[in-house]
């Protein structure tokens, strides 16, 4: 949820603090009012593009700094975002400040800002940010609709391992391509690794093994004199503990709270013993060997010289072996090795056609289905006599295999009898595109998985019965999104939770813009204007208090 949006040097708005809240929050003003800087300022904070024209004369940046927060699912995602982005997430509260100076335009986010603001926000009017603008939008709004998300991944998986056994059929003729030259230089490799026989971990055990022979003489003079310290001679260790132990245990018969130190002293005295054992027994099968350590020696050089000579460590060289073969049975078996890759391309691109073939069905049952459904829905809109329809088509004949699968979707759209649909943003008006959004949004409620929806001029050119229905409907979306909608309308104005009027003032010879909220009295001047334009009176100011009266309970105070 956008819980406060501020606003600083943005063309008219010298500052500007508005505290939104749940569900429907509408935004109204006189026209030419500065209404649309706030959705502006949004389009910022979402990424759009901005410019030094943006900022207030006078201002050294536009700011545009929104408060996000999350609870669930949301918080998950935008939490999953962050992290692969880099960013810190207190899996609570967000928040995106975008600056727009003379010389550049800074967002806290960077170059991620834009498919961040794809999930923190979904604005809609004559605005660049319209969802069904961005290319493909009628492809991913029927998947939507048709729950075909799952068999598109399915889709690109296998579309995945299609272009992964194509890259390993190149990988595959370039390595054959070069391997008449390379075949002596590959069976030499392996037949001189074969020989030398490499043992994981063998380069630390030699190393060890050839430190302790050439210190042998050091080494058991050492352990000597650690076995004499410890078992033999006037005042050895083990004698002192024994006897230190038996004058313990005699004191501890006559006091018992000597007890305790009784253990530790025991157990001292086990480990000396077993570590006088391990030094008798080191001592005895240490001796100096220089035949050993030669031939240990020799075995360490041959080692560092096939590690220079291969440029690997022991455990590549390892591991290199079974490559080596493979490489040379491959080599050998040219014809074979190259059909096996060829097949395995073939393959994947059948399972990939398949999957792309079964999710095309699946999108044309799915626009069968919703055309009408969205066609009825746009009647109590003021469309009544408009048409909607998905139109699923093969890409390039069915021959390219796209990221989204082998069609092409189009929303398409006629607004009056007798017209054939057409694309629906090269043909629909500002105001019709909002309403057809709207109507998506409504069917799209249960899915749509942006919490936050924006609406600019959704009620434009309608009134009456039409009017209440767009209303009705934001209030619908209301229940389980938060919308913020820019309304010339009462009727809608009064449906909302929370209610903001933007105002523009001279003073000091400078044009300012406001946004305030308006509550009680003031809420219901608003809608006085509104309904009657500068000739508020009391009958106008009645019929304020009985929309607002008449909405529905879990409104904003009245």
């Amino acid at each position: 949820m956008l819980e406060r949006l501020i606003i600083r040097d943005l063309a008219l708005v010298e500052r500007a603090e508005i505290a939104f809240g749940p569900g429907l929050n509408v935004l109204t003003g006189e026209t030419g009012a500065g209404k649309t800087l706030v959705i502006d300022a949004m389009n910022l904070v979402v990424g759009e593009r901005a410019t030094a024209e943006s900022i207030r004369h006078g201002g050294a940046a536009a700011v545009a700094e929104a408060e996000f927060r999350f609870a669930g699912e949301g918080a998950e995602r935008i939490g999953r975002l962050l992290s692969e982005m880099g960013l810190d997430f207190d899996g609570e509260t967000l928040v995106v400040r975008r600056e727009v100076g003379e010389a550049r335009s800074r967002a806290s986010l960077n170059q991620s800002l834009k498919k961040t603001g794809e999930l923190l926000a979904d604005l809609h009017g004559q605005h660049e940010h319209q969802s069904l603008l961005r290319p493909q939008a009628g492809l991913l709004t029927l998947d939507r609709l048709g729950g075909l998300e799952e068999p598109r991944r399915r889709y690109g998986e296998a579309r995945a391992g299609w272009r992964e056994a194509e890259a390993e059929l190149e990988r595959v003729r370039a390595a054959l391509a070069s391997f008449a030259e390379r075949h002596d230089y590959l069976l030499h490799a392996a037949r001189e690794l074969a020989e030398a026989k490499l043992v994981a971990g063998e380069e630390e055990r030699l190393s060890g093994d050839a430190a302790r022979l050439a210190h042998a003489d050091r080494l058991r003079e050492l352990a000597g004199q650690a076995l004499e310290r410890l078992s033999e001679g006037e005042g050895a260790a083990l004698s002192a503990l024994s006897e230190a132990t038996h004058a313990l245990e005699q004191a501890a018969a006559l006091d018992p709270a000597l007890e305790p130190c009784l253990a530790p002293l025991r157990e001292t005295g086990i480990a000396a013993a077993e570590v006088v054992r391990a030094l008798a027994g080191y001592a005895d099968r240490l001796e100096a060997d220089p035949a050993a350590l030669d031939s240990i020696e020799a075995r360490r050089d041959l080692l560092a010289r096939l590690t220079r000579k291969y440029r690997r460590s022991v455990a590549e060289l390892i591991a290199w072996v079974p490559e080596l073969e493979g490489e040379i049975a491959a080599g050998e078996d040219a014809e074979g090795t190259l059909a096996a890759a060829e097949e395995r391309v073939a393959s994947a691109r059948r399972a990939c056609v398949a999957a792309g073939e079964s999710l095309g069905r699946k999108r044309r049952a799915a626009a069968a289905a919703w055309g009408p459904k969205l066609t009825r829905e746009l009647a109590p809109l003021g469309l009544g006599r408009a048409r909607l329809e998905f139109v699923v088509s093969d890409a390039a004949g069915g021959e390219r295999t796209g990221p989204l699968g082998l069609d092409d979707v189009e929303l398409r759209f006629a607004p009056n009898p007798g017209e054939p649909p057409r694309a629906l943003q090269r043909i629909a008006s500002g105001g019709e595109l909002s309403r057809v959004m709207l109507a998506l949004k409504v069917a799209l409620d249960a899915l749509d998985r942006v919490d936050l929806l924006i609406f600019d001029e959704v009620d434009s050119g309608i009134g009456g019965a039409v009017a209440q229905a767009v209303g009705e409907r934001l209030r619908r979306l209301a229940r389980h999104r938060q919308i913020v909608c820019v309304t010339h309308l009462p009727m809608i104005a009064a449906l909302a939770q929370r209610h903001f009027r933007v105002t523009k003032t001279v003073s000091g010879g400078r044009t300012s813009v406001r946004v305030e909220p308006v509550e009680g009295e003031a809420r219901v001047a608003e809608l006085a204007r509104m309904l009657a334009g500068d000739r508020v009176t009391e009958t106008t100011r009645r019929q304020a208090r009985e929309l607002l009266e008449a909405a529905p309970s879990g409104s904003a105070t009245r």
